[in-house]
């Protein structure tokens, strides 16, 4: 039987299923494939609404229940086990778990790993012994911008560029009527200590509207991502303290998870992304796609979706008050809004999932040649 006959058994392998951008984008990918695939989650973070999704597909779901910090090697018999009751042929690991799947493949050196890196933070600061291992264990690193390319190239990795995808004709068209300027962020926001606010960047964003407000705009803010629960979730707290301390509270809200994320952009007037670092973002490709205007971060992944004038505005990394005078440039410009809004949602039809599936599913193909 040749090998575009065979049938070739892919194993997804994440470390959470938790409301983040490559839990999204794993999600889109079952849903849009015409292939069946397993997807093994290697620890016990989950989100309900989001494993329901995951099941709904059809997907056979395996849960490794690792709790953070733990080293069992329990855990990779668990991996083993599913790999052998489904005859896996390729591992497709997503992001920190990979190194669990590089055991897997010493033990069981015919199998195929592809590796899937979601953020330019994960491949910056490698060191000789971690890139060694990935160059000898992992069969292809997939790079989801061009940044993240030039980054593996620099690391002398196996790499191929597979752009993000998302599913273009989900995202509702925005609703024009008259109301205060409203202002949306998408982005993680979870329990994992008080990094992901260094990482998403929604301090910069706050500082920026604090500028706006004393400038005289009249505006609300939603922040989405993450449980609205202050105790345990230092990020949140940082972020809600300094709100406060800028006398923000009547403006800006933190909605937490939302099942409802069409509906907030489609009730927004422009989306903000002030990330220090970033892969592909999914959030930015879903604003673009609900023609809502977008400002980011100039960072390698927002500017290979963002061309600063045309489809979106730029403002540099880190500069709050370069990011309120793009806030305020839009307030007052609301025909340009129009434009660039149009060229965005023009421009992201080109990030339909169904096109990162097929360039995905060639490589496996090609892998098991």
């Amino acid at each position: 039987m040749s090998i575009d006959k065979k049938k070739v058994n892919v194993l997804h392998f994440i470390s959470t299923f938790t409301k983040g951008g490559a839990e999204k984008l794993l999600l889109y990918f079952v849903k849009a494939c015409n292939e069946d695939v397993i997807v093994a989650i290697m620890s016990d973070e989950v989100d309900d609404n989001f494993m329901q999704e995951l099941i709904d597909t059809g997907t056979k779901v395996h849960v490794l229940n690792k709790k953070q910090g733990q080293k069992h090697p329990k855990f990779l018999f668990r991996l083993l086990k599913v790999i052998k009751e489904h005859n896996v042929d390729i591992v497709h690991s997503h992001d920190g778990c990979v190194k669990w799947a590089i055991l897997c493949k010493m033990l069981k050196p015919q199998l195929k790993l592809v590796y899937t890196i979601h953020s330019s933070i994960y491949i910056k600061n490698w060191g000789f012994i971690k890139r060694f291992v990935n160059r000898t264990f992992i069969d292809m690193t997939i790079a989801i911008s061009d940044g993240m390319f030039n980054d593996c190239v620099k690391q002398k990795l196996k790499t191929l560029k597979i752009y993000n995808g998302i599913d273009t004709k989900r995202w509702k068209q925005p609703q024009v009527n008259e109301r205060t300027f409203s202002i949306i962020n998408v982005g993680r926001l979870s329990c994992d200590g008080d990094i992901t606010y260094q990482i998403k960047g929604q301090d910069i964003l706050i500082k920026a509207l604090k500028e706006c407000k004393d400038r005289g705009l009249k505006f609300t803010c939603n922040f989405v991502g993450g449980d609205d629960d202050a105790v345990n979730n230092s990020s949140l707290k940082y972020l809600k303290k300094i709100n406060a301390d800028l006398g923000l509270s009547e403006e800006i809200q933190f909605l937490g998870n939302r099942e409802d994320i069409p509906d907030l952009l489609a009730q927004s007037d422009i989306f903000i992304l002030p990330s220090r670092y970033e892969g592909m973002p999914i959030a930015l490709l879903e604003a673009m796609a609900a023609k809502v205007p977008v400002i980011a971060s100039n960072i390698s992944g927002s500017t290979d979706l963002v061309e600063h004038g045309k489809n979106g505005l730029l403002f540099e990394s880190e500069n709050y008050h370069d990011l309120a005078e793009k806030i305020i440039y839009l307030y007052h410009h609301r025909d340009e809004m129009k434009h660039l809004s149009q060229n965005a949602f023009e421009y992201v039809q080109d990030f339909d999932i169904s096109m990162m599936v097929n360039k995905t599913w060639d490589l496996y193909k090609r892998l098991m040649k």
